[in-house]
């Protein structure tokens, strides 16, 4: 076992997997999700470092990307995310439909909708969710989440996907108005800022912006190889012992990123309360709450992986705190002592700039969001 004296090599990121044109699926138009990999990257890990029928795990998956690219690239894919939306994602992608089935179950959708009758009584989150939409595209969307809500079926969970998808854009292909594809603003936000610009709400087709965006995420070919999608908490995975080949994955970021705040409109589709899922995931600006969460996590990492199998984790520099509060926080170092604790060898830290252009919020200022990644080349040892 390591110590916490180990010298680590620290080496600024090659632009391999930046520089090289990756052969862009269109499974990665799925949906827009804030903190998601560019597929070059775990394309590149993955060819690099894993084998063909390797098992390649991201335990904190967001949008299925690297399950995704695992499997596209003859690998057995794991995603698992706690958080729904990203679990519909995720299952999504590594376990799509042909078109033909899209099709028929979309059809039988709009049947059942057709059917369905919704009462004029909104709750709180319906009446802030109807900011976004016409009336009569917001009354297909109540009807479409309220048949969707106990399907569980492989074309369900597709077609759920591709919802999420379009629940927000600024494509014509989304259901509300102009806004952001990766996450949901307030409701007050937009209905000002739908005002100060004279925005109109358009009315669109809900069933044939499904199919019409499912066909085009269908386009390309699918990978024969299934995934798996698990929707548990990653401190207590339900994986088996020394049985995955690589963990390719981005925990969450303290609370820089409020996964469960940024997707409050998607949840609400899916019959959730943000504030509920917020309790569940690690958002926390506590390092002792981080630290421990991380802790446990951590070691389940180690756990689930081969002995001689190596771990690639992407975390963020990050600033905790405001005024004279505030407080920059090297994430790697920080998880540092937990990575050797529970066993890892630490191989080097890898420092990734990343553009102001480059990023989700690119409209926060310079002093603002994540500048910096560090990737965190681990290795459990065979003995």
């Amino acid at each position: 076992m390591n110590n916490l004296s180990q010298t680590i090599l620290v080496k600024k990121l090659k632009n391999s997997w930046k520089e090289k044109k990756s052969n862009h699926h269109s499974m990665h138009d799925l949906c827009s999700r804030i903190c998601s990999f560019p597929p070059s990257i775990p394309e590149y890990y993955i060819k690099k470092y894993s084998n063909p029928g390797d098992v390649v795990f991201d335990p904190w998956a967001g949008k299925g990307t690297v399950p995704f690219e695992a499997i596209r690239n003859g690998r057995m894919g794991i995603g698992n995310d706690k958080s729904p939306e990203a679990f519909i994602l995720t299952h999504a992608k590594i376990k799509p439909v042909n078109k033909k089935s899209f099709e028929k179950y979309v059809y039988e959708l709009e049947k059942k909708m057709n059917r369905c009758k919704i009462t004029s009584k909104l709750t709180y989150l319906d009446k802030r969710a109807s900011v976004f939409y016409s009336k009569k595209t917001f009354e297909q969307i109540l009807k479409l989440k309220k048949v969707l809500l106990n399907e569980k079926s492989h074309s369900a969970i597709f077609t759920k996907a591709i919802i999420l998808g379009l629940l927000h854009g600024s494509t014509v292909l989304s259901f509300s108005l102009k806004c952001s594809h990766s996450y949901a603003m307030s409701p007050p936000y937009v209905q000002k800022y739908t005002k100060e610009h004279g925005l109109r709400k358009p009315y669109r087709d809900v069933i044939n912006c499904i199919l019409e965006k499912g066909f085009r995420i269908l386009e390309n070919e699918m990978p024969k190889q299934k995934g798996i999608a698990t929707n548990t908490d990653s401190r207590k995975l339900k994986i088996s012992s020394n049985s995955v080949d690589m963990i390719l994955t981005s925990p969450p970021y303290f609370d820089v990123q409020t996964y469960a705040w940024a997707n409050w409109l998607r949840l609400w589709f899916l019959n959730y309360d943000y504030k509920q899922i917020k309790k569940e995931l690690a958002e926390s600006g506590d390092p002792e709450i981080y630290r421990n969460f991380m802790n446990e996590s951590i070691k389940e990492l180690f756990r689930v992986l081969r002995p001689g199998s190596r771990c690639f984790i992407v975390v963020g520099d990050v600033f905790l705190g405001s005024g004279k509060y505030r407080r920059f926080v090297n994430t790697a170092n920080f998880l540092k002592p937990s990575l050797i604790d529970a066993g890892f060898k630490i191989e080097k830290f890898v420092l990734d700039e990343i553009p102001q252009i480059k990023k989700v919020n690119s409209y926060v200022g310079k002093e603002k969001g994540i500048k910096k990644e560090r990737i965190i080349y681990l290795i459990k040892p065979k003995n």
